[in-house]
């Protein structure tokens, strides 16, 4: 039975013409099928809607072939393949009653275009400080418009779809990002220079959104404050409490809600390993938001505990619990908390194994909690679900009683054997975390 103080995360939020069923919302998280495996993207997505996230989304999505992310593997949505393929998504998502989300991204000068061989647009022609052997042209008034129309077309594709929120990446490493920090806009025309002018690109963006679709939440992922040197802009990026502010008072009225974070491409900032960041770390600037956003805003930073959860909202820090890493370590995370099942929670530990695989390669999504991740469709793999075993009448031995072993002895029960027996050569359980952890 579910503990009334946890009530409040349950409680159905309006999101312009749509309705999430609850507060949990799993922000976009690369998971390395981008869109030529639509059946382990969609598996993947569609467990997390089963085990009770209101919201879930897509990773970053590429709008034209001149925003390809390879070698990072991401979704697309250049065309009406790509379409079907997300449809699968929207379709695993909505079978358990939640909503299909994407988000659209155009890299600019980041954008390598290994695959489809583009010439990216940028800001300026100049090579970019992160991606080698890349280097944009530099757009011209009419081509930032053209670059405006790419977005709403890429959101109508959405909407075919049947993604039910459409957000636009305004964080990290996208163009409109990019528009708004003085470290990449040098801009001299109505588009760089003053704030308004830097704004320009999203403003015009979410208008010309508006007008376009008017049956899907529109929305902005935006990271509120680019954070001090090294790790972050400086006074050369977005500062919470100046421009960051100013953004969200000046665009709040063309939104449907916010989704907020901090950083830049340096994202160990924001994804912050638990060895170094506290569970909602990001607080001080991500709360900040709601100070002025008229609109539902969610907030990330690693949740696992429900009672932090709940107090956040009663509090008004944010609307939504966001999460990425949370909801892979346990895609049941709400439905346990629904069902007062508590200490079955599957918590992340902030290890970030997830993030330095795709920092390799993007490979398949790999977690140390959760071995079900990414294999949901090919091996149809169920976090909560075992199929019995065949030899169930049968005693198993597991020798060694490290993480490995015990987790095969668990499933092992969890399969029905009729004795597990879990031996070990030292007196206490844990294997190499035993002393890893001291």
């Amino acid at each position: 039975m579910r503990d009334p103080r946890h009530d409040i995360l349950f409680e159905p939020v309006r999101l312009g013409p749509k309705t999430a069923p609850n507060r949990f919302w799993q922000v976009p998280q690369c998971n390395g099928a981008g869109s030529d495996k639509p059946g382990m993207q969609a598996a993947h997505r569609g467990a997390k809607a089963e085990g009770g996230w209101g919201v879930v989304f897509t990773e970053s999505c590429a709008i034209t072939p001149d925003a390809d992310q390879l070698p990072a593997v991401t979704v697309r949505i250049w065309d009406e393949q790509d379409v079907r393929n997300l449809a699968l998504m929207c379709d695993a998502v909505h079978a358990h009653g939640a909503l299909a989300g994407i988000e659209l991204k155009h890299g600019g000068g980041l954008a390598q275009n290994a695959e489809s061989r583009a010439l990216p647009r940028g800001l300026a022609q100049v090579q970019n400080d992160v991606r080698h052997l890349v280097t944009p042209r530099e757009m011209s008034v009419r081509e930032i418009r053209q670059m405006q129309r790419d977005h709403v077309d890429a959101a109508l594709r959405s909407r075919r779809a049947g993604f039910d929120l459409i957000s636009y990446y305004a964080g990290v490493a996208s163009l409109a990002a990019f528009f708004l920090y003085p470290f990449y806009n040098r801009r001299t025309d109505a588009y760089g220079g003053p704030f308004e002018n830097r704004l320009r690109f999203l403003r015009e963006l979410l208008e010309q959104t508006r007008e376009a679709i008017d049956d899907c939440a529109i929305g902005l992922r935006f990271s509120i404050d680019t954070l001090d040197e090294p790790f972050g802009l400086g006074e050369r990026g977005i500062r919470a409490r100046e421009e960051g502010l100013a953004v969200i008072a000046a665009l709040d009225p063309l939104v449907d809600f916010w989704d907020v974070n901090v950083g830049t491409i340096d994202w160990g900032e924001d994804a912050g390993p638990s060895r170094f960041f506290a569970t909602n770390h990001e607080a001080p600037l991500a709360g900040l938001a709601k100070t002025v956003a008229t609109k539902p805003v969610v907030n990330v930073g690693r949740f696992t505990d429900p009672d932090l959860m709940a107090r956040i909202v009663r509090e008004g820090q944010c609307d939504f619990i966001g999460a990425a890493r949370p909801s892979i370590a346990d895609p049941f995370l709400p439905a346990k908390i629904a069902e007062g099942r508590l200490d079955e929670i599957r918590e992340c530990i902030g290890c970030n194994v997830c993030i330095s695989r795709w920092e390799v390669g993007a490979v398949p999504i790999w977690c140390t909690q959760n071995p079900t991740a990414g294999e949901e469709y090919r091996r149809g793999w169920h976090p909560e679900r075992f199929a019995p075993a065949r030899n169930a009448g049968r005693d198993v031995l597991v020798i060694g009683a490290g993480p490995a072993g015990l987790e095969c002895a668990r499933v092992l029960g969890r399969r029905g054997l009729r004795r597990v027996h879990l031996v070990d050569a030292e007196a206490e359980p844990g294997g190499h975390l035993s002393w890893v952890s001291r």
